[in-house]
């Protein structure tokens, strides 16, 4: 089905009937542990404190947007995406957190703003949704205003990606031999699907991802659109195998065989060797770690 449809299509599809169960697939909060995840990027990343207008593209459900808000970096938050459903997900946890977000529903590619509109554009894990990212880093200067700041977090890296798909490989078959040495392991194959949406997550789920980047080309090609002072970080790389092996395994996990001490073990592990990465990040190839950042200007 996916190769039947075209990208745009899919991942309205995919996203629409992932939306209400996406949080809990990812993790996905408005407390203190995400807060800390994005405040930590913005710190990173970003020169200022508080920006007035912010749009956030490919918002999903809206991760890094309203925690964004809460640590205090929003005056006025916009959110937008291609799903309808995931936007409306957005919508709520902006209502429940106290954030008065405007949502609207639109392409990448072609956003439904005025020029010069926002002071500070972010996305989170959503450029390598869009068939042509470039196109979308132009609609981004675009709708920015003069001296205003893009932020770009959460996209794959091809090293990161390729390392982080043998560490999937080799957790699925870790797992598989235990189950044949234990039983009862793995849950149990699922049903055919009963529902459009059901069918949409099974068969849409490895249509959506379209890209993996090389950090000095995304910054190569944001200088070429119009942007400056330009800046590529990466991160991950230990910490991305463990993510990755753990979400392999959860995957895998009949229901109930995990439980809550695996959650917070596989996170206080994740947060561990995410330390060792700051440090293996100053002598390693930043190409390797998994997660690419980046920070750019419409110049003023």
């Amino acid at each position: 089905m996916g190769a039947r449809l075209d990208p745009k299509t899919a991942n309205i599809l995919y996203h629409d009937a992932a939306a209400g169960s996406y949080d809990g697939k990812w993790a996905i909060s408005f407390d203190e542990r995400s807060l800390s995840y994005v405040r930590d990027r913005a710190e990173r990343m970003l020169p200022r404190r508080r920006y007035g207008r912010v749009l956030e593209m490919g918002s999903g459900t809206g991760f890094f947007l309203l925690n964004l808000w809460q640590a205090g970096y929003v005056d006025e938050a916009h959110a937008t995406d291609i799903s309808p459903k995931m936007l409306e997900v957005c919508a709520e946890s902006a209502r429940r957190i106290g954030c008065d977000l405007r949502v609207k529903v639109a392409d990448a590619e072609r956003l439904p703003y005025e020029d010069e509109r926002f002071d500070l554009v972010v996305g989170h894990a959503f450029l390598h949704h869009i068939p042509e990212p470039r196109v979308a880093l132009r609609e981004m200067l675009r709708v920015l205003k003069p001296g205003g700041a893009l932020l770009i977090a959460g996209e794959p890296t091809r090293g990161g990606d390729a390392i982080a798909a043998v560490a999937k490989r080799l957790a699925l078959g870790a797992f598989g031999i235990a189950d044949r040495l234990a039983g009862g392991l793995r849950r149990p194959p699922s049903p055919p699907p009963a529902t459009d949406a059901e069918r949409h997550l099974r068969e849409l789920e490895f249509a959506v991802d379209l890209h993996t980047f090389e950090p000095d080309g995304v910054a190569g090609w944001a200088r070429e659109e119009g942007f400056g002072n330009v800046r590529i970080e990466t991160e991950e790389l230990v910490s991305s195998v463990f993510g990755w092996a753990v979400r392999t395994i959860e995957s895998q996990a009949r229901d109930g065989l995990l439980g809550p001490r695996w959650a917070e073990l596989a996170y206080r592990g994740w947060l561990g060797l995410y330390r060792l990465d700051e440090v293996l990040y100053r002598v390693l190839p930043r190409r390797l770690f998994y997660n690419l950042l980046l920070y750019a200007e419409r110049p003023a």
